[in-house]
């Protein structure tokens, strides 16, 4: 069994994947990450029987992440975290992809929940504000 942790990546439709190819633009070629899409007309029970298939090789200590607090790709790895105790966070983003990237790779895997959930959260700005703040000044 591989000892390193998958990040695990549940949306609707391919913004998943997108996302994983955006950040492979930024940092590289990213390994056991996997990417898992619900389409228009998929049944929800086919996707949990696709992704569980998947993980027979997935270490517990894998994260999920999905996209939106309480819709399917979220309940799904809900369902996940009861069944196999894997982590889940919503509300994944580019910021929350790299870092989760970036601990991983280091080894800082212990509390990544939270680093992640941090990370994600600081990278969204009012780009508009900063710029009227910094009125007069330099950037």
């Amino acid at each position: 069994m591989n000892s390193k942790p998958w990040i695990i990546i549940i949306t609707h439709g391919t913004f998943g994947e997108e996302l994983k190819r955006s950040a492979e633009l930024i940092i590289g070629e990213l390994e056991d990450v996997y990417c898992f899409s619900l389409l228009a007309g998929m049944e929800s029970k086919a996707l949990i029987e696709h992704i569980g298939s998947q993980l027979t090789d997935a270490p517990r200590d894998s994260i999920f992440l999905t996209d939106l607090y309480g819709g399917t790709p979220s309940n799904i790895g809900a369902y996940f975290a009861k069944k196999d105790g894997y982590s889940v966070i919503c509300g994944v983003n580019l910021p929350m992809l790299i870092e989760a990237q970036t601990r991983r790779s280091l080894g800082e895997w212990e509390g990544i929940e939270d680093k992640i959930i941090e990370f994600g959260a600081e990278g969204i700005r009012n780009i508009t504000k900063i710029i009227k703040e910094r009125k007069g000044s330099a950037c």
